[in-house]
């Protein structure tokens, strides 16, 4: 089975919440490390699946989509208590319960479900990008105002990895058939596999950067 850097920085901010769960315990930051642990045996199981002598498009896409829905609800999670707007918080719960309920029709009800995957995350893409990027204008607002460093604002790296993932991969998965039909490639690599393959170092860099900064954001 082929391990690709994105799997490598998975592993790395697992053992880094692992490690730091003295300090993450008892706060939403714990609920990192399940999640991690999801995503990580999802993607090395999803690539086990994409291979040769055990390829399967159907379990592939099932497992995807699966730890696609964990991600929702962490991400939801995460920043419906990162929001100080009571508007915000309820636009976050009901959008986040509408993708969830999308995907689990999708994932009990559907056998053939690649026409939809790549639509859905495209989906899932945009409504995280923005939300971030309100969540970075409302804390850079804030800080401002309490003259707090975001750099030390864990949650500020949070934002930022999502909002970098998302704006560079929503693309791909929208025009996953064009990209697929036309095979269109870098280095040799469809695109659509290549930019999330990338940016996942980004996103899982910036969530151990987060995790770290946690301890001395509580003080």
């Amino acid at each position: 089975m082929k391990i690709t850097p994105n799997h490598i920085t998975e592993g790395i901010a697992l053992l880094t919440a692992i490690w730091n769960y003295k300090y993450i315990a008892k706060t939403r930051y714990v609920y990192f490390i399940p999640y991690l642990a999801v995503i990580l045996s999802g993607e090395l199981g999803a690539t086990y699946f994409s291979e040769l002598p055990n390829k399967s498009i159907f379990k592939n896409n099932h497992i995807y989509l699966f730890i696609s829905t964990i991600e929702t609800i962490f991400l939801g999670y995460q920043f419906h208590q990162m929001f100080r707007s009571e508007k915000m918080k309820y636009f976050i719960l009901s959008s986040t319960l509408l993708i969830i309920v999308l995907k689990i029709l999708l994932l009990f009800f559907f056998v053939d479900i690649s026409v939809f995957l790549s639509n859905i995350w495209g989906l899932t893409g945009f409504l995280y990008s923005c939300i971030a990027c309100l969540y970075l204008y409302e804390v850079i607002i804030y800080s401002n105002k309490q003259e707090e460093l975001l750099l030390r604002n864990p949650d500020f790296w949070f934002a930022l990895g999502i909002l970098i993932f998302w704006v560079t991969c929503t693309i791909p998965f929208i025009l996953y058939f064009f990209l697929s039909k036309n095979q269109v490639l870098i280095f040799g690599i469809p695109i659509y596999r290549l930019f999330p393959q990338v940016f996942s170092v980004v996103l899982y860099g910036c969530f151990i950067v987060a995790i770290i900064l946690w301890k001395k954001y509580q003080k």
